[in-house]
């Protein structure tokens, strides 16, 4: 099954960077990451492929991957989020890349506001607007990606049903 599409139309229009909890800084990625953000990324999406090598490959020295952002909690990332330019299959747009956020720390709009700076980044970049990819069951990630101007965008047949079940999910969930 293709994963959905969210585009946020406006870069021009984003909020300031709110404050972070008490303890943790907003940076970007510094070398001594690669093992704390593989573990961290292990834990959101819980998939054991996540090792440094695939951090690495995936992030750190992928070409179209511009800057990865990090929420750092006492040294330790506790949420990402990359900046991703792809411009063959998205023209002009900045491409919201593998946000996570570790489980103890979820519940505090760190995704949220990783995912703001790197919008930021974009802006700062001259894109036009932004989009991201994510999956039918990822409910709060959805509601948290609405709620930062992404919409919807069906890009097959299957994509109208689709997120009409996921507007069901999200008020059956109350969230």
């Amino acid at each position: 099954m293709s994963q959905l599409l969210m585009r946020r139309p406006r870069l021009d229009d984003l909020p300031p960077i709110p404050p972070l909890p008490p303890g943790c800084i907003l940076r970007t990625f510094q070398p001594e990451d690669l093992e704390p953000l593989a573990a961290l990324l292990q834990r959101a999406f819980e998939d054991a492929s996540w090792t440094p090598e695939k951090v690495r490959q995936t992030l750190v020295d992928a070409p179209d991957v511009q800057k990865i952002y990090v929420i750092a909690q006492e040294g330790k990332p506790v949420a990402t989020a990359s900046a991703r330019l792809m411009p063959e299959a998205f023209p002009g747009s900045g491409y919201l890349h593998w946000v996570a956020v570790d489980p103890q720390y979820q519940g505090q709009r760190l995704g949220a506001i990783v995912s703001l700076a790197v919008l930021h980044e974009f802006a700062r970049m001259g894109c036009q607007d932004a989009v991201l990819e994510t999956d039918d069951h990822r409910l709060a990630a959805i509601k948290i990606y609405q709620e930062m101007g992404f919409a919807p965008v069906h890009r097959d047949e299957s994509h109208l049903l689709r997120w009409a079940h996921i507007a069901d999910m999200l008020a059956a969930a109350n969230l």
